[in-house]
């Protein structure tokens, strides 16, 4: 599929729609508020601020917590203060440092919860825990998710940098991160440059640079293109790419990752270490060559 971007005409819209809203009360940015399915399986990032506490909430009591760079008191240096009282469902937490970075372990029902604070400009206020189903499905996006709404994503991805600077309500939805971890094959490498988050839609859009080293072009399947994330692998939802990289030359691709492979919310943080998977085309021996 190939996918082309307006981007003037999608500034003017967005801007347009924000203009309008001006009219409106302007609520606090529902990034703030964030609900997760309760999985195991799930490593949960929560940022955190140092001049507002983020409240994290489960559907009953917990048994226990334990922690590490975290303390209940101020007069115990940590660079995380948590507040929690024994028998209670919720607990209290806030960075006391900058850059303060801290984890817990919840045991709640007899299973184990990892969770990860960092401090951030922009923490979340509160975080609530909701029981999904524990036979390997998370709860199911709520927004449907169409190739209409994933097509906007990538364009608004696209339109980022020239948005954020003159319209930041229109993009403040948006997580954005700025990474730079490489991904070395045979003769060529895989920059991610770029990942946005839409949480709503549950979608991460990924800005990538290929970069071909070799004496030949690179052909590459790009509906075959994949992230992994630790042992989990994630097909791609949309993509714009061209499939070739010229020989001794550069090609910037855009693709989406959407949900878990069987249909539920994966919740992944922008933060995470992303490894790019790219299934290569020998056109000669028209195979195609895992890298």
């Amino acid at each position: 599929m190939e996918l082309r971007l307006h981007a003037q005409l999608i500034i003017a819209a967005l801007a347009l729609a924000y203009g309008v809203a001006l009219g409106e009360p302007v609520a606090t940015s529902a990034n703030a508020i964030k609900q997760f399915p309760l999985d195991e399986r799930t490593v949960y990032q929560i940022a955190i601020g140092r001049d507002v506490p983020t409240t994290l909430m489960f559907p009953s009591a917990l048994t226990a917590i334990e922690g590490a760079n975290v303390s209940s008191s101020t007069e115990t240096p940590a660079p995380v203060l948590l507040a929690y009282t024994p028998g209670q469902h919720f607990f209290s937490v806030r960075a006391l440092e900058p850059g303060a970075k801290g984890a817990v372990n919840v045991v709640w029902k007899g299973r184990t919860f990892v969770i990860r604070f960092q401090e951030s400009a922009e923490p979340f206020g509160s975080v609530t825990f909701v029981e999904g189903d524990f036979g390997g499905r998370a709860r199911a996006p709520q927004r449907r998710i169409t190739p209409e709404t994933l097509l906007g994503l990538l364009d608004e991805a696209k339109g980022f940098a020239l948005l954020a600077p003159q319209y930041p309500e229109a993009v403040r939805q948006i997580e954005h991160v700025t990474l730079g971890n490489v991904c070395y094959y045979r003769d060529f490498q895989v920059t991610v440059e770029e990942v946005f988050r839409f949480d709503p839609e549950d979608t991460l859009v990924f800005r990538v640079r290929f970069e071909n080293h070799g004496e030949k072009e690179l052909h590459y399947l790009p509906q075959r293109l994949a992230v992994r994330v630790g042992i989990n692998v994630y097909y791609p939802s949309i993509v714009d790419a061209s499939g070739i990289v010229p020989s001794k030359a550069a090609t910037t691709a855009y693709f989406a990752i959407t949900g878990t492979p069987t249909g539920g919310r994966a919740n992944l943080s922008v933060k995470n270490t992303f490894s790019i998977v790219v299934s290569r085309v020998d056109r000669d021996a028209k195979l195609i060559v895992p890298q």
